[in-house]
């Protein structure tokens, strides 16, 4: 095979194992709205604790037929009500779960900061894309004890699918992120900066979702 034939197919490869389309979405998101921005990145990264979040129980009184719920506040709060958080939670934490068994890497994050933006000036379709991902894990002792969320032992890392789109479609380096010297807030604004001109932003909000760097790894490979 002829050299440059061989150089592109390499490439087609490539380009095939990052999927940068509208697909490439992230599934069963659970938005963290307390503590805030900074608040939890300070607590779950750079003093590691272990945050749990809100849920609730049934039980009967002894004089009482009705079964009454309880309520019990958490580390966290959510976008979900306690039913839907306690459901969205249980699937992030199998399919976490599965991902390491069978693949051994970890797909779940916390998402710092998400990036607005539009594939090109005339799109009406607004494209929303995470950008610093911090590793996960979720845990649950028992059916009467909350989910604590807690950092992974994995590389905190700016979402190396959105840096790769955006370096060769538009031109954008995204600065270099030390976890524990750089300041969030301050990064994310000098990623504005940068967007600017675009007419992008960036929200400074956290959520909890699975991302696979699978391919991207591969890609990486070759």
């Amino acid at each position: 095979m002829a050299e440059g034939m061989l150089e592109r197919r390499i490439e087609g490869w490539k380009k095939s194992l990052l999927d940068m389309g509208k697909r490439n979405r992230l599934l069963n998101y659970i938005r963290i709205i307390t503590p805030d921005f900074e608040e939890l990145y300070k607590k779950l990264v750079l003093e590691e604790r272990e945050l749990s979040f809100p849920f609730s129980y049934f039980y009967e009184e002894d004089d009482e037929e009705e079964t009454n719920e309880k309520v019990i506040p958490g580390d966290l709060t959510t976008n979900r009500t306690i039913g839907e958080q306690q459901k969205t939670l249980k699937s992030l934490r199998d399919k976490a779960r599965t991902a390491i068994e069978e693949q051994g890497v970890n797909v779940l994050y916390v998402a710092f900061g998400f990036l607005n933006w539009t594939e090109s000036p005339n799109s009406k379709w607004e494209l929303v894309s995470p950008l610093i991902l911090v590793p996960v894990t979720l845990s649950i002792e028992s059916l009467t004890s909350p989910y604590v969320l807690k950092i992974h032992e994995d590389e905190i890392v700016i979402n190396p699918t959105l840096v790769y789109k955006l370096e060769n479609d538009f031109g954008i380096c995204l600065p270099e992120f030390d976890p524990h010297e750089s300041e969030i807030v301050e990064y994310l604004n000098s990623i504005q900066n940068l967007i600017d001109v675009n007419g992008w932003k960036i929200k400074q909000e956290c959520g909890l979702s699975l991302f696979s760097f699978l391919k991207m790894n591969m890609y990486s490979d070759l």
